[in-house]
């Protein structure tokens, strides 16, 4: 049975659906022992097709979820919409109501000099769709649209690897060979773009990789070997901070002009049958201070239900920061009740060590359980 679970995350589709209906026909017996230790929902959360830490495919998320006793899931990948399809056939296999979507940057206009969700990025703001059935209609403004999210996030990453190819000699990677075989549906990240730096650094004869590192990341390489053995996901996230992040020597600056505005993306989301989602980073940066005034904006601009990743804002080791963000959070939670937005949750999984489902029992979230539910019931509703 482990064995049959682990082929859900196939990269070949193939292999995959076909072990995919072999898992129904076992979980219709009910033998699979199901925990129901917090039947909550995630309505944020990657698969494979964008980066997932796991490594999961939509269907074995959706497999993890129903073992869980989880309510509801929400799909999103970030400019593709490849999990479409085995998301919703999942969803009626196990029997876990799911939602299929996709998150992107957009540019807004009216925040053109102020940086709301994407740190160091004025304009660029980070958003969601959910409730997608099928892709956009071919030759449709919405596929020119859609398509165009895939191509930006395409050109970004292949000047990502050309700057580090510099900076990195004689670790260097081909974008085609090196990356591209980490995702199933050549979807890469900068996360699979980092990873892959680290599998060649590796693999080159004549360098020691705990070394090479050690210099990049100005630590020593004893450091360096206990991160990869202990943590790799800190090591990743490391590397990704000091190399590719605004200032490092792989960043590569946004331009307004390459994105899509956020009401093109609202006219492919609604053109496609879908329900936009905004999303809250943590009321640190300037467009989101005010969290009535960027609410007020939200529904000018037609997006009627907001997203947040709670562990983002409360689990936090630093007592100051922490103190800040729950003060951020709950300034925003009660002004969307007081403002009737619907608020759903999510975990993203896109990161190491983020976890499957939150912990809606600790005091910052438990108090706001009731409209974190109801909101995810509203959300499935409106996208019927």
């Amino acid at each position: 049975m482990e064995n049959m679970i682990e082929k859900l995350s196939d990269f070949d589709s193939e292999k995959r659906f076909e072990v995919l209906f072999d898992v129904a026909e076992i979980v219709k017996t009910k033998k699979i022992k199901r925990t129901y230790q917090q039947p909550y929902d995630n309505m944020h959360i990657h698969s494979f097709h964008s980066f997932n830490y796991n490594n999961w495919s939509p269907s074995r998320i959706i497999f993890e979820a129903y073992k869980i006793g989880l309510k509801h899931i929400g799909i999103v990948d970030f400019d593709t919409l490849e999990a479409l399809e085995e998301t919703l056939l999942s969803s009626k296999l196990f029997g876990v109501p799911a939602l299929a979507g996709i998150e992107t940057r957009v540019f807004i206009p009216e925040f053109r000099e102020i940086v709301i969700n994407s740190p160091g990025e004025p304009g660029i703001y980070y958003i969601n769709a959910l409730g997608f059935t099928k892709l956009p209609k071919k030759n449709s403004n919405a596929e020119k649209i859609y398509k165009k999210l895939h191509q930006i996030a395409e050109n970004r990453n292949k000047k990502i690897v050309e700057k580090l190819n510099r900076f990195l000699f004689p670790v260097v990677i081909d974008y085609e060979e090196d990356v591209y075989p980490l995702t199933p549906s050549n979807n890469p990240t900068e996360r699979h773009i980092i990873k892959a730096y680290i599998e060649k650094s590796e693999k080159i004869s004549g360098i020691s990789s705990d070394n090479f590192w050690c210099e990049i990341l100005k630590i020593l390489p004893n450091d360096v070997a206990k991160m990869k053995k202990e943590n790799i996901g800190d090591f990743m996230e490391k590397i990704r901070s000091v190399l590719v992040k605004n200032g490092g020597p792989g960043y590569v600056s946004p331009e307004s002009e390459t994105f899509p505005t956020i009401y093109e993306f609202i006219d492919m989301v609604k053109e496609s049958g879908a329900v936009v989602v905004g999303n809250w980073l943590d009321g640190t940066n300037p467009g989101e201070k005010d969290p009535e005034k960027f609410l007020e904006f939200m529904l000018s601009a037609g997006i009627k239900v907001m997203n947040i990743i709670p562990e983002r804002n409360w689990n936090i080791r630093n007592t100051e920061e922490k103190t800040i963000k729950v003060a951020n959070l709950e300034a925003f939670l009660s002004t969307c009740i007081k403002m009737n937005i619907p608020v759903v949750c999510g975990t993203e999984m896109n990161k190491y060590g983020q976890p499957f489902f939150d912990n809606f029992n600790v005091p910052e979230l438990k108090k706001y359980l009731e409209w974190f539910e109801k909101s995810v019931e509203l959300l499935f509703e409106i996208t019927k």
